[in-house]
């Protein structure tokens, strides 16, 4: 059995860079010995300084994006941040002033407004004057003291509205002769007012002698001195009191008619 080998042919222009050139025929190779560089050279290259290269750099920004120098408020900002607590100290420093402030204006505000309302509509006290006193039913057991008063309404701008429910006494040395009740009236603001009321006592012999002769005296020879207490609640405005009358005067004598009464002093305030 033969055996058959495959040949393996290339063109001669693919292996022209593997084969040799061929030499010219009158060539001939001269070997010539490679200079050394010398010791002294080559330390004079090495201890020259390297010459540096400039060089430049392209930095590229993305035009979205600005770059710009803080203001001056975010240093405050910062600073603030560095002492929270000097701020705050002085945070509430400031607020507890302002509240200080606020409430002593508010105080002088209300004290003014009090004072012009106290000036304004500040009650006065009425003031009582007697007139005359005269000693009624003299026959009988039950004796009635006729008393006739001038009351003074001394506010400009209130009126005054007297109530029934006081109470009066009538005193001789200190011993009571007599009771009765003020009458109840309506004054106007600024007036002069006449009122009248009994006071009622009994005849009896605890009756002082210097009362009996001094009401049987027609002539008025027979001075007595006498005390009206009175408390008289009164309505002024929106606001209610008590008038308190304590009435010293001296009487020509209980049984005369007309103006008896030769002296007083009344005092009247406020309970």
């Amino acid at each position: 059995m033969e055996e058959r080998f495959t040949t393996i042919t290339s063109d001669s222009t693919d292996d022209s860079t593997l084969r040799p050139r061929a030499s010219p025929a009158n060539y001939e190779p001269i070997f010539r010995p490679r200079p050394f560089p010398s010791r002294k050279r080559s330390i004079q290259e090495r201890s020259k300084p390297l010459a540096i290269e400039s060089e430049t750099y392209v930095v590229q920004i993305p035009k979205d994006q600005i770059f710009s120098v803080p203001p001056p408020e975010h240093a405050i900002i910062a600073e603030r941040h560095r002492n929270p607590e000097k701020e705050d100290n002085t945070g509430r420093r400031s607020c507890l002033i302002c509240v200080l402030i606020t409430l002593t204006v508010l105080a002088v505000l209300m004290c003014l407004i009090l004072g012009i309302l106290r000036i304004l509509y500040n009650p006065k006290a009425p003031r009582f004057s007697i007139v005359q006193v005269h000693v009624e039913n003299i026959s009988s057991k039950q004796l009635r003291y006729e008393m006739k008063l001038k009351v003074k309404n001394k506010n400009k701008k209130m009126k005054n509205i007297y109530r029934s429910d006081g109470d009066a006494i009538l005193l001789y040395k200190s011993y009571k002769i007599g009771t009765g009740k003020p009458p109840q009236f309506v004054q106007a603001a600024g007036s002069l007012t006449n009122i009248g009321f009994g006071i009622s006592g009994k005849k009896n012999g605890s009756l002082a002698k210097e009362i009996e002769k001094s009401i049987g005296d027609r002539k008025g020879k027979r001075h007595v001195a006498l005390v009206l207490k009175m408390n008289v609640p009164v309505k002024m405005k929106s606001s209610k009191k008590v008038i308190n009358v304590v009435c010293n005067f001296k009487v020509s004598s209980l049984g005369a008619s007309g103006r008896n009464v030769l002296s007083q002093r009344c005092q009247t305030k406020f309970k």
